[in-house]
């Protein structure tokens, strides 16, 4: 059941915070520091990674990478080390200003047997302003100029989004909420080169711009052993295949998907490294089985 908090005399349904799951996380050493130095983030040996939150000024930082390089699970490593909830949106070309403010929709509680009242549940924008906590926003350069614009006030000073529906204005609930909310997003180049680009105001809102580029072969086995269990023979046959190629062309989700299927597929005396080569295409290019 979600929580229900007061705003303004209406009651408000905040949203839940995703279930980041424990996991090893390899690499990215660069780009994790550039992370936590935006978002003010000290450590110790006794406290480990914590927010600083007097009189800083976080930054709502920028990852940009092709699809399957890591960015996603570089918010979630963040959110591990903080021990703090994160919020996710999904960008679509679909989204409305309302989807990142508040949206009215049926009872989720209310029994089936009645009908079903409406009510007011926050976005998971919103719920982190309010409550404080993590926000990633997925693929925003998905999203039209239009459905952004809410973002302006929650990127600056005045740390609040508008609902037009409802007239309500949602902020930090107190202190505590205002100085330890944090803002980054994701975006895919290639949207980018095709015309979905990010409004001036935005642009300047999201800064610095972390690039996450295809990671290095001995950071992919590491990925692949603890991914799928592989082998140290199951390994260097994906080295050897993998060096014949280019390896921006090779994403952490190809690689993963490409030798799982190929170790389902080593059982009637092909070794791992010609199925690699024989399939490649399923994963890589045009579909077509190689002969």
């Amino acid at each position: 059941m979600s929580e229900i908090v007061l705003i303004d005399g209406h009651e408000i349904h905040l949203a839940d915070p995703v279930k980041v799951a424990e996991s090893v996380f390899v690499g990215r050493r660069k780009e994790l520091d550039l992370c936590r130095a935006a978002w003010c983030v000290a450590t110790s040996e006794r406290k480990g990674y914590q927010l600083k939150t007097d009189g800083v000024i976080p930054l709502h930082f920028r990852l940009q990478g092709m699809p399957g390089v890591g960015k996603n699970e570089l918010v979630y490593e963040l959110a591990r080390q903080l021990r703090m909830p994160l919020y996710v949106i999904q960008g679509h070309a679909e989204l409305t200003p309302e989807d990142l403010a508040l949206l009215l929709v049926p009872d989720a509680d209310a029994s089936c047997s009645q009908s079903v009242p409406l009510v007011l549940r926050a976005s998971p924008l919103a719920t982190a302003l309010y409550k404080g906590g993590l926000c990633f926003f997925d693929e925003i350069n998905r999203v039209s100029e239009r459905a952004l614009s809410p973002l302006a006030s929650v990127l600056d000073r005045r740390q609040s989004i508008y609902s037009a529906m409802t007239g309500i204005s949602i902020g930090p609930s107190d202190d505590i909420s205002r100085s330890t909310f944090r803002f980054c997003c994701a975006l895919n180049p290639a949207l980018s080169s095709a015309g979905s680009v990010l409004p001036e105001f935005i642009e300047q809102r999201t800064l610095p711009v972390i690039h996450l580029e295809f990671p290095p072969l001995d950071d992919l086995r590491q990925i692949l052993k603890l991914a799928l269990r592989c082998t140290d023979r199951t390994l260097d046959s994906f080295s050897r295949w993998h060096s014949a190629r280019d390896p921006a062309e090779i994403s952490v989700r190809q690689a993963i998907a490409m030798v799982s299927f190929a170790l389902s597929q080593t059982g009637g005396g092909a070794s791992l490294l010609e199925v690699l080569d024989a399939t490649e295409s399923l994963f890589l290019g045009d579909g077509r089985v190689k002969a």
